[in-house]
């Protein structure tokens, strides 16, 4: 009864916002605020395409699916450096724990968009301002039988000069087939009140998100995710991730994917590569991502579980 209800509940959910989406296209591009909440987390995902709904199996999954941080066995932390851009860099942290009837677990997203230049009406310096952006998720999961789920209540904040604030909270599930062969998940992203300014306020990137994982053997996975967000088309992201164990103590793994998140941005974009390596519970990844005129991005992970 327990997998019927939840499951009627999955389908409630995108049913009901089925209407919503249907009136959104690419011309709602660049409507929502706080546009750093999509940049992800961890160079393992985004080695894969950002396709990890359905995967989310270490402490990253606080961002891309939270019902996952049930399949952390103990302890875990993640750690992630994002070089990107100009002088632009991100942040990314998370640590999950268990506890008496579930899993705890913080995620803390950091965007810096470096020294900015201040200038008045007349064009003359004012002084330097350092914008920024934060979100800061406690995240909560538990299991119902074979179903995961999880919840995360999120404090986001932007700054510019002033700083406008607002709350959130992400929702997801997920469910194991095929003695654990194939996962599916479904997650409600970014669900909150409206980022406000000293007098404007945008609406958060909400998003849907529905993907799978399929071990084709034991070190050989690919992944599908489905995105829907308020503000531009359905987007698909793929990836896959092949590891070959060394020794007892020492596996490396290598990732490629492909996302049309940026289809638009003209130049070499949404092709995904990345290779990583697990010590004895320690966990180094590499990542790159190209975002056509813009520029290429390189992130790297270092994880932890015990």
């Amino acid at each position: 009864m327990k997998k019927i209800l939840l499951t009627g509940i999955v389908l409630g959910i995108l049913f009901s916002m089925n209407g919503l989406y249907a009136s959104f296209s690419g011309d709602d591009a660049g409507t929502s605020g706080a546009q750093f909440l999509k940049l992800g987390a961890g160079a393992r995902a985004t080695s894969m395409g950002n396709a990890f709904a359905g995967v989310a199996d270490d402490s990253t999954a606080i961002y891309w699916n939270p019902a996952g941080i049930n399949l952390i066995d103990g302890k875990a932390i993640s750690v992630t450096h994002n070089i990107m851009y100009e002088d632009i860099y991100y942040d990314w942290v998370s640590v999950v724990k268990p506890i008496e009837g579930g899993k705890l677990g913080v995620g803390i997203q950091y965007l810096s968009y470096g020294s900015i230049i201040g200038r008045d009406d007349t064009g003359l310096a004012t002084g330097n301002f350092k914008p920024n952006d934060l979100a800061v998720s406690i995240s909560y999961g538990r299991t119902f039988g074979e179903i995961l789920t999880g919840i995360n209540l999120k404090y986001i904040s932007a700054k510019i000069v002033d700083t406008a604030v607002a709350y959130a909270v992400d929702i997801g599930g997920m469910y194991k087939l095929m003695d654990n062969k194939l996962s599916v998940g479904v997650v409600l992203q970014n669900l909150g009140s409206e980022l406000k300014y000293v007098n404007e306020s945008d609406p958060l990137p909400l998003n849907i998100k529905v993907g799978g994982s399929y071990a084709v053997k034991d070190n050989w996975i690919v992944a599908l995710d489905i995105n829907a967000p308020n503000d531009n088309e359905a987007n698909v992201c793929l990836g896959t991730e092949y590891i070959y164990k060394v020794n007892e103590e020492l596996d490396i793994a290598g990732r490629a994917g492909y996302t049309t998140e940026n289809k638009d941005t003209k130049g070499l974009n949404g092709i995904t590569a990345g290779l990583g390596g697990v010590y004895k519970g320690y966990a180094l990844d590499y990542a790159f991502m190209p975002f056509g005129d813009l520029g290429d991005t390189h992130r790297i992970s270092f994880g932890i579980k015990f």
